[in-house]
C-alpha cells in the first residue's frame, strides 16, 4: 500500500510578480487527491510582501493555511519552512495554528518521510552545513518588506526577465545538487542512508528526477513570469 503525496515550494504568496493565483485551483485539486499535502518552503513572501507588515502579512498567511487545511481533514499538510517565510512572527503562530489543528504540522528545515526527503533548498546557496543554514536563517527571523519603492525597481527587472538570468546563474544544476548532496551528507541523509528521492525549491528551475549517487533530485520550479512550475507528486509505501 502506497500513499499520496504532493508538495509544492514558492508560491510567494503576497507577493505581486508571484503568479501563484493561476495555480491555487490545480493545488486545491491535489489537495483533494493527496494522502498528504507538503508546503515546502516560501510558500509565503515576507520580504516583497504587499502587505506593509510582517504581522499583517503573518496573520493573513496563517488565514490562508488554516482554510486550506481545514478544508480537507483527511489529508494530512506538513509546512516546511524556506528562507522567505522563515519569520519569528509567522513562526509563532504557525507553531500555534499546528498545536489546535490535528492534520498540521510543521518543521523549519526538513521533513522525512519513508525514503523522501522534503527541504527548501537554501542550503544551496553556499556549500552548507546544518549549522551553516540554521545561521543563514537567523538572518531571516526579523525580515519586513522592502516597501513600494524596493517593490517598483524589481518589478522592472522581472518585466525584462533578469530573474530568470540569475537562478540560472547563480544555481546550475551541477552546484545545486553538489551543494544539497553536501548538506544531506551532514544532517544523515546522504547517498548511503537509504533516503532516495529528495524534494526541493528555492532555485526557480525545475528538475524532474535528477540521479546523483543513487538519489533522485526534483523540482517543480516557481510560478514566476518565464519560469516553469508544477505540482511534484511522490508514492511512498505506508
Amino acid at each position: 500500500m502506497t500513499r499520496k503525496i504532493y508538495s509544492v515550494s514558492d508560491l510567494h504568496l503576497f507577493c505581486r510578480r508571484s503568479l501563484a493565483e493561476r495555480h491555487l485551483p490545480s493545488i486545491s485539486e491535489a489537495i483533494a487527491d493527496a494522502d498528504a499535502f507538503v508546503f515546502n518552503g516560501d510558500i509565503f513572501d515576507f520580504r516583497w510582501s504587499v502587505l506593509p507588515t510582517a504581522a499583517e502579512t503573518a496573520r493573513e498567511a496563517v488565514r490562508w493555511l488554516e482554510e486550506t487545511v481545514q478544508r480537507r481533514p483527511e489529508c494530512q499538510f506538513h509546512y516546511v519552512l524556506g528562507n522567505h517565510d522563515h519569520v519569528q512572527v509567522f513562526i509563532d503562530q504557525l507553531h500555534e495554528l499546528a498545536e489546535r489543528t490535528s492534520n498540521l504540522s510543521w518543521e523549519p528545515y526538513y521533513l522525512k518521510m519513508g525514503k523522501a526527503l522534503f527541504l527548501h533548498g537554501d542550503c544551496v546557496v553556499g556549500r552548507m552545513t546544518a549549522r551553516d543554514l540554521e545561521t543563514f536563517r537567523e538572518g531571516w527571523l526579523a525580515e519586513e518588506s522592502r516597501g513600494e519603492f524596493v517593490n517598483r525597481l524589481y518589478d522592472v527587472a522581472f518585466r525584462t526577465r533578469v530573474h530568470c538570468a540569475v537562478s540560472r546563474m547563480f544555481f546550475p544544476r551541477a552546484t545545486v545538487i553538489a551543494r544539497l548532496a553536501h548538506y544531506l551528507d551532514d544532517i544523515g541523509h546522504g547517498a548511503d542512508s537509504g533516503t532516495k528521492e529528495i524534494y526541493f525549491g528555492h532555485t526557480h528551475l525545475a528538475i524532474d528526477g535528477l540521479e546523483h549517487r543513487g538519489q533522485r533530485f526534483y523540482n517543480g520550479g516557481a510560478p514566476m513570469p518565464g519560469l516553469a512550475f508544477k505540482i511534484l507528486r511522490a508514492e511512498i509505501a505506508a
